[in-house]
Parts: structure tokens; sequence; C-alpha cells
């Protein structure tokens, strides 16, 4: 993730960067601030590749602004793009509940503002606001999910 610059706290708070994202629109201020510390914020400029297929990661993003898009590679090669993510959408989940190889290349088509979290925030939140970190981890689940039900409508609705 070498093309993602940091965005200095003193410019924009965490909490504030957060609080624009559909994540957190039901929660309380104190807990967004709280929650807030669990993420780091990034810039990435348009055209820039986050993430690359295959590459170890144990991060999540949640953007802010701008627009990313996910590619998967095909057998033959050929590049598909299996979604845009929008500002308020996630990407990364699977690496970090898993731990496994990103499963796509992500590349900013706008510039982007994002915020990332890791397993280790994750855990250190579990440990200290265990509540906090169970409706975090419950939002996750629900996300993934619905993503789940869709892909398994869209192979009931592919041919054979």
């Amino acid at each position: 993730m070498e093309n993602l610059s940091p965005i200095n706290n003193a410019e924009f708070s965490l909490a504030e960067l957060l609080d624009q994202t559909n994540w957190v629109h039901d929660l309380p201020w104190q807990d967004i601030q709280v929650l807030a510390r669990y993420f780091k914020a990034y810039r990435v400029a348009a055209g820039a590749t986050l993430f690359e297929e295959g590459e170890q990661a144990s991060s999540m993003g949640l953007i802010v602004a701008g627009k990313i898009k996910v590619i998967k590679k095909g057998q033959s090669g050929q590049e598909r793009i299996l979604a845009v993510m929008r500002p308020s959408q996630t990407f990364g989940e699977l690496s970090l509940i898993d731990g496994a190889p990103r499963s796509a290349t992500a590349v900013a088509m706008t510039d982007v503002t994002l915020l990332l979290t890791d397993k280790d925030a994750l855990f250190n939140m579990a440990e200290v606001h265990p509540k906090l970190a169970f409706r975090f981890t419950f939002r996750l689940a629900q996300l993934l999910s619905q993503r789940l039900r869709h892909t398994s409508l869209q192979l009931a609705d592919s041919p054979s």
C-alpha cells in the first residue's frame, strides 16, 4: 500500500471523517470518537493501485470520498471489474478477518480519502471497548452476509 499518503490528523479529525460515512449513522458522537482511534486516514491519487491481488494483508478500508474499482484477473489473464466502491463502502474485509492474501486488486478511480483499520486495531478495540468492537464486528458480518447472498443470486441466475 505504498500509494497511500497519510492525512495529517491536525487537518482533519478522524472522528469527523468517520462521521461522514454511513457506518456510524446510528452511533452517538462519543462512540464515533472512540471508534476513530482505531483507524488511520489516507489519501490516494486517481489511478493509483491500493493493493494487488495476492498481496498479504490484514487491513480493511472504509471510503470517505472518491471511488475505487475492485478488479479480478481471470484464468485467461483478462481483468474484470467486480465492483465499484463508493463513499461509505468498505473493501478488504476478508483480509481483515482471515489475514489471507488479497483476493483482488483495488485501484482508485478518482482521488480517494479513506480510513484503514487492521486486525491488531480490532483486537485492541475488543480488549479496551468490547461492546463497540462487537457492534463493529456485527456490522461487518452483516455486510459480508449481504454480499454472499448477492453472489448466490448472481450464481443462480448465471447460465450453466
